[in-house]
């Protein structure tokens, strides 16, 4: 079981937390940057544990950010994947201006595509606007991370080899849109995700969560779906690697 976006250099001890997920059945996790402390952090952790996927990137938060320290640091470590990066327009006024949001992507969305790295996608309420900014990278595939809109919205960026993640926010019965989502998609365009510690699962709310609830994410989206939580489990693992490459199952290994 692969969990595709979370952030283990948010968690009070990473190290416990991959730990774990090993002993959850989690067997591997992709941890993800997004400003160049969290990236340099994200690197130290990967290095105490060879094995470990890891995503660097600069998220839309810190869009007003200097974005040239995080190229030249995709360009030096070529990292499983360039993430987390995105779009994000919620709020008035959103966390930066959409033109510098716009520029901050599009520089990174370069480097993927010249390195043929793959994409973790943030998008909040910006996925009209994120469309065609991927569409003059198609060579470019990823996931949209943690995604809530609905399948119209999103077919389109399945038409672009973009999967979808499906997060802990499955488990709330009163994900009414989601739900419907995850029936929709078909089931070679879903990975699972935690994106601990942040998206709270029913019951279990931030900053509690952990990559070890994964299992609880793989129940709900296999029951919701209606199919047995080992084809949803060997599926999704499957997508991963697709995606990621072979290498991101793991083994995890100890320092």
């Amino acid at each position: 079981m692969f969990d595709s976006h979370c952030h283990l250099t948010d968690l009070p001890d990473g190290e416990a937390a991959i730990r774990q997920a090993r002993d959850a059945g989690v067997a591997s996790v992709l941890t993800c940057g997004y400003d160049m402390t969290s990236n340099n952090a994200v690197l130290a952790l990967s290095r105490r544990h060879p094995g470990l996927p890891h995503a660097l990137g600069l998220h839309p938060w810190h869009a007003t950010d200097e974005i040239e320290p995080i190229l030249f640091l995709l360009e030096r470590e070529r990292p499983t994947a360039v993430g987390e990066i995105g779009l994000d327009l919620w709020g008035d006024p959103p966390p930066a201006p959409l033109p510098r949001q716009l520029a901050v992507l599009e520089a990174q969305l370069e480097v993927a595509d010249r390195l043929q790295l793959p994409i973790s996608v943030h998008s909040r309420r910006a996925l009209p606007e994120l469309l065609p900014v991927l569409r003059r990278f198609p060579r470019v595939r990823g996931a949209l991370h943690a995604c809530s809109g609905s399948h119209e919205q999103v077919r389109p960026f399945l038409d672009l080899g973009y999967l979808v993640g499906v997060s802990g926010a499955i488990t709330r019965p009163h994900a009414v849109r989601l739900r419907r989502l995850a029936r929709a998609l078909p089931l070679d365009a879903i990975l699972l995700e935690t994106d601990a510690p942040a998206v709270g699962l029913e019951g279990i709310w931030p900053p509690h969560v952990r990559p070890a609830h994964l299992p609880q994410v793989l129940a709900a989206l296999a029951e919701v779906r209606g199919e047995s939580p080992e084809r949803v489990e060997s599926a999704t693992d499957a997508n991963a690697v697709a995606l990621y490459g072979p290498g991101v199952l793991g083994p995890i290994e100890d320092p």
